[in-house]
């Protein structure tokens, strides 16, 4: 087993981890781009979970056809900002923690640990999320659209190892996707997998160190493996 220096903070993904947002991505970016006369996949949409939405938009608005009357003149910040109303709107009316998440963030500050979250969503939509779960002591928020890099690079999981003072070697990342486990890892941090059900047999699962079905599995014992020092 490995030995893991003793972890100082847990620094949380959002869409998928928090809150049950994934789908509501994949339905609000399909309807957006079907104006434009794109359709997007499930494949294009599972590939792309985690990805920051501003970095696909590009990619994706080179496949329409041409120009779409109802979209005409819309700059690639207005597409996302059409996307990202559609999730915060959601998120306001009918947002919902993810099975376990109360519990394990209880968890985490029984044992001591600093929290933020490091999200490829825009701050706007993390502070509408944080707002609907009760989660505005967590203020240490960083979104991957503030950075160079989105996720699978390291950026915004460093930012937030910076922002909370702490190395990021001392950090325990949370994260359901591969792209997200690629960047906690890449930055160095050890890693919490809880897959996004449509995507667990992608075998960069296997790249986190500890993989678990839902957070409610998640305990003292599991910490202490991964060098949280957990009280009692």
């Amino acid at each position: 087993m490995l030995a893991f220096p003793a972890a100082e903070a847990a620094v949380l993904d959002m869409d998928g981890l928090l809150i049950d947002t994934e789908p509501v991505w994949r339905a609000a970016q399909s309807a957006v781009f079907a104006r434009f006369g794109v359709a997007l996949s499930e494949g294009d949409l599972l590939d792309s979970t985690g990805q920051p939405i501003e970095e696909l938009i590009p990619v994706w608005r080179r496949r329409a056809p041409g120009p779409d009357p109802a979209g005409v003149g819309l700059t690639d910040d207005e597409i996302a900002d059409r996307i990202i109303d559609q999730v915060i709107a959601y998120v306001k009316e009918q947002g919902q923690p993810m099975p376990g998440v109360t519990a394990a963030i209880a968890l985490f500050e029984r044992c001591g640990l600093r929290l933020a979250i490091a999200s490829s969503s825009p701050p706007r939509l993390i502070d509408a999320v944080c707002d609907r779960l009760g989660l505005t002591r967590i203020t240490v928020r960083c979104s991957a659209m503030d950075e160079a890099r989105g996720k699978p690079a390291p950026d915004v999981y460093l930012a937030a190892a910076r922002r909370l003072d702490v190395a990021a070697a001392s950090c325990l990342a949370l994260e359901d996707s591969p792209t997200g486990i690629a960047s906690a890892r890449s930055a160095g941090m050890r890693c919490v997998a809880v897959p996004d059900p449509l995507l667990a047999a992608d075998p960069r699962y296997r790249e986190a160190d500890l993989v678990l079905e839902s957070l409610t599995s998640l305990d003292g014992a599991a910490l202490r493996r991964l060098g949280v020092p957990v009280p009692g």
